[in-house]
């Protein structure tokens, strides 16, 4: 049911979060908690204790919208089963679908807020305990739902960008901005606290800042970013390719806190479908701007999203597609299946491609994907890499780390085994760890095997 927190207010008043969707869906998330933490509120894990259940919803497709509705009916059962007096449901969904919501689920969610209503989340939840109090604090910093040593910090909110596929502009908005100045202090505050990796979401991260300052600012954010003592990868998300720049590349380029990682949905390559898509980009554009990339950057990790059966993608359209994955060897991609979703440009379109077909377009691409990653994690076994361990078994201490062409919770990851019986791991040379004292750190290690979405490796240089 995605990440959940619970919160109490007092003994007999506790608040549990279940967040859904996207890392931009979790910062949302994170602020909530972090305010209802600020006000009184005390965090647990136990749904079973929930007096009041929020569930964070997502609705960008149908299976996220899916999810999200059975998600807030199997909350809606604690009130028979628990001690739950009420279900709040916010999020993208009851922005999207609010009245349609209010009209169907009334016996299922007691309250239904949209995103602008998140930011008075205390108020909301008092509200419906009955509570009243005096004072409420309303500038409070978030709490983490990732692990200590990494974040996700959002830069920016969503999209004037009109891609026929995407509701993204009907729920979210129109792309606004985070000052510089708050991003960075957000920053220093996270690396304070052992962030060690900074993940920068948004829904259009090369276009962050134009709304604040009248060009796009992405370069000084990351310039200012990088220089906060203690951050050590900086990974960026959500890449238009359409609006890639020369100092964006110099920056990736020159930079040793840049994660060498691209994370650049791409949708489609054939021109007829990109086109229908609304995407401001073109065959021949993205594959000069991938030969640049490999060129300025040699090794960088690419990682793209696809959709396939969008309205009109013909079998022709489709096998160019299948060809450019083969030709550019993304170490990551995912594949969607096309969803027709009400008040986008593209659900008005004409010829739709047959169920049927799609899911099995969908087959070969995700096959296609899988042996290519299969094929190019092969070619590392033997090679020393530098990863950061992201969690320790208790009771095989194997580790689990990332690559730096690896984001976290969508890439692939490494497994470090190591010998339980030996007890401790040398650190620097200058002292001794059990296995769950290394999470969060950064190692050497050889990698020994490969899977299409998994390495194995050991431990073999410094530990930092």
């Amino acid at each position: 049911m995605g990440d959940q927190v619970s919160v109490t207010v007092e003994k007999s008043a506790t608040v549990h979060v279940i967040s859904l969707g996207c890392p931009k869906n979790t910062v949302d998330s994170e602020r909530m908690l972090g305010l209802l933490g600020g006000n009184d509120y005390i965090i647990t894990d136990d749904p079973a204790e929930a007096d009041v259940v929020i569930v964070n919803t997502c609705g960008f497709i149908e299976p996220a919208k899916e999810e999200s509705i059975e998600t807030i009916l199997e909350a809606a059962k604690l009130k028979k089963s628990g001690r739950c007096k009420g279900v709040v449901v916010t999020g993208c969904l009851s922005t999207r679908y609010e009245q349609e919501l209010k009209d169907e689920m009334s016996g299922d969610a007691d309250l239904i807020l949209t995103l602008r209503e998140e930011r008075d989340i205390v108020r909301h939840v008092d509200r419906l305990l009955g509570r009243t109090r005096g004072h409420y604090v309303d500038a409070l910093p978030r709490v983490s739902l990732t692990p200590k040593h990494w974040a996700y910090l959002r830069i920016s909110d969503g999209c004037d960008h009109k891609c026929a596929f995407c509701a993204i502009p009907t729920i979210r908005g129109r792309h606004v901005s985070e000052p510089i100045e708050d991003l960075v202090t957000e920053t220093q505050r996270l690396a304070a606290q052992g962030v060690r990796e900074l993940v920068l979401v948004a829904q259009d991260s090369v276009r962050y800042g134009a709304d604040l300052y009248g060009t796009a600012q992405l370069v000084p954010l990351l310039e200012q970013l990088a220089a906060v003592d203690g951050i050590d990868w900086l990974r960026l998300m959500y890449t238009y390719p359409a609006f890639w720049t020369e100092p964006m590349l110099d920056f990736y380029a020159g930079n040793p806190k840049m994660c060498k990682y691209v994370d650049m949905p791409l949708q489609h390559i054939a021109d007829p479908v990109l086109i229908r898509m609304k995407r401001a980009t073109t065959t021949r554009k993205t594959m000069d701007l991938l030969d640049t990339l490999r060129q300025r950057m040699p090794g960088v990790g690419l990682r793209s999203s696809f959709i396939v059966g969008f309205p009109g993608e013909t079998e022709a359209d489709f096998e160019q597609l299948l060809a450019f994955v083969e030709q550019t060897r993304f170490d990551n991609a995912t594949c969607f299946l096309y969803s027709d979703e009400e008040g986008t440009p593209a659900y008005e379109l004409d010829n739709k491609v047959a169920p049927d077909v799609v899911r099995e377009r969908y087959r070969r691409l995700t096959e296609l994907q899988e042996r290519i990653s299969g094929e190019i994690n092969h070619a590392m076994v033997g090679t020393t890499q530098t990863v950061l361990i992201d969690a320790a078994d208790e009771l095989t201490h194997a580790l689990t780390a990332r690559l730096e062409r690896d984001a976290p919770e969508i890439d692939g990851h490494v497994v470090i085994e190591t010998e339980a019986e030996e007890g401790l791991l040398q650190i620097d040379g200058s002292g001794v760890a059990q296995p769950a004292g290394l999470v969060g750190r950064f190692a050497q290690v050889e990698i020994t095997g490969a899977y299409p979405y998994e390495l194995t490796a050991r431990l073999t240089g410094k530990i930092w």
